[in-house]
């Protein structure tokens, strides 16, 4: 069974490029689903909160091929990013595909893989972690699943507007001190717990670096992003 990894494609609509991309890539692996692991790491889309009708009716096509390759025997793990929130009520108790608030591990290939959507990888964004223990409490979910999801999808757009130059803009100018969390944070949760590889996402950088613990090769790979920036 192969494993695929994605992550940031942060999609606005189907008829955009990434939305194109990621059909025809499901369409692929619907030709054999029980031939391939679906690994989804947050932010796939550039809003989802809840199981809004709006949503589903956006994402009509993808989301008959997601469920088509759980119903046929392909395997799915989607982990909640900061743009995908609550979302168990839609593609758990829809499709049964498991939904990941956290991380997890799993055994891939005699590998114990780590799998995150990235969240803590800076452990000094502040701002950031209280906003993300902000989106995540309770009180916010019970609003997140009972406003209207026509509210949600106007509110998604709005704030991805505002953010995406800043964010792009951002991932440019730091790079270097980016990749450079990345790999803290994978030499930090290692000495945590053991893992042979840790997948993440988040930061919109892909880096790929190799560290030795022992005399084991550690990995660390993080997605990058599908934005254009």
């Amino acid at each position: 069974m192969k494993s695929w990894f994605l992550s940031d494609i942060h999609l606005k609509g189907l008829k955009e490029r990434n939305g194109q991309t990621l059909l025809r890539f499901l369409f692929y692996l619907n030709k054999n689903p029980r031939k391939h692991r679906l690994f989804l790491l947050g932010d796939i889309f550039d809003f989802w909160v809840s199981d809004g009708s709006v949503f589903e009716t956006e994402y009509k096509e993808l989301v008959d091929q997601m469920s088509s390759f759980k119903k046929n025997g392909g395997q799915v793990v989607y982990f909640e990013g900061n743009h995908d929130l609550h979302i168990d009520v839609f593609w758990t108790k829809k499709f049964d595909i498991p939904v990941i608030e956290n991380e997890a591990y799993f055994q891939i290939d005699h590998l114990t893989v780590r799998l995150e959507h990235g969240d803590y990888i800076n452990p000094d964004d502040t701002a950031y972690l209280k906003y993300r223990s902000f989106i995540r409490h309770r009180l916010v979910e019970f609003w997140g699943h009972f406003l209207p999801s026509r509210f949600w999808k106007w509110f998604g757009e709005r704030q991805s507007r505002r953010s995406r130059k800043k964010t792009a803009r951002y991932a440019i100018e730091n790079a270097e001190g980016i990749v450079q969390l990345i790999r803290n944070h994978a030499l930090r949760t290692h000495n945590d717990k053991f893992f042979d590889l840790i997948v993440t996402g988040h930061m919109h950088i892909f880096d790929d670096f190799t560290f030795t613990a022992g005399n084991k090769k550690i990995r660390s790979i993080n997605l990058g992003t599908w934005l254009e920036v």
